[in-house]
């Protein structure tokens, strides 16, 4: 994105000399690409993605919840999978077009539909949402340290596993979309529930209730907006 800007600059600097501009896009900048980790990632869509394209609540459900990705292998030649790398890409590429990027750079990695595209998720946002689920509430196979348990003595985990997660998740329903403000009963209120659910076990022994097959509170209802 930086070096698109820059070489959109040299291009308008040369009028109807195509040869200038060609030479401007062949020529490369020296901008270096962001680091491959949490902390770049979270500075940069904390940055780009605000206001109704606003991703994490915060900076730390933001570093939580970024705990989740794979790393990938690349900030410029992922464009696709479910990676941090993908995600810091299209971080970056928000900050020209943040309605279209901020979904692909954010927690669901693509925008929530019956039929996702394909960019940040792997092309399945269930998998996206199932890893963070498992991090964030742990499994019954495989609880969270010590399998602590919430307020009425249920314990945090929603799922037998990572496989039970995505075997239930295609019936939820996908016509609303991901925002942190999201209520009712649908994968993007859930998704909302396991990014704060991933904060800390005290986060986790309220929100992970709502991020159930049949969940509770704000994830319980009629799906919003």
């Amino acid at each position: 994105m930086r070096n698109f800007l820059l070489v959109m600059a040299l291009a308008g600097c040369g009028g109807n000399n195509n040869t200038s501009i060609d030479a401007a896009i062949d020529t490369p900048i020296d901008v270096p690409p962001l680091a491959l980790d949490c902390s770049a990632y979270c500075a940069e869509i904390q940055m780009t993605c605000t206001g109704p394209n606003l991703q994490y609540p915060n900076l730390d459900q933001c570093t939580r919840a970024c705990a989740s990705f794979a790393v990938g292998t690349s900030t410029v030649a992922d464009t696709a999978g479910n990676t941090l790398g993908c995600r810091i890409h299209y971080a970056v590429a928000a900050s020209m077009m943040p309605t279209t990027n901020c979904p692909h750079a954010g927690p669901a990695g693509d925008l929530i539909t019956a039929t996702t595209p394909g960019f940040c998720s792997g092309g399945d946002v269930c998998a996206s949402f199932c890893t963070l689920e498992i991090l964030a509430c742990g499994s019954m196979d495989m609880p969270l340290m010590g399998n602590p348990k919430d307020s009425f003595g249920s314990p945090l985990y929603q799922y037998k596993n990572f496989d039970g997660c995505m075997r239930l998740c295609p019936s939820w329903d996908k016509a609303h979309g991901y925002s942190t403000m999201a209520v009712g009963d649908s994968l993007a209120c859930r998704l909302s529930a396991a990014v704060t659910a991933s904060i800390s076990v005290d986060s986790a022994k309220v929100s992970c209730a709502y991020t159930a097959d049949f969940p509770t509170a704000q994830c319980a209802g009629a799906a919003m907006p």
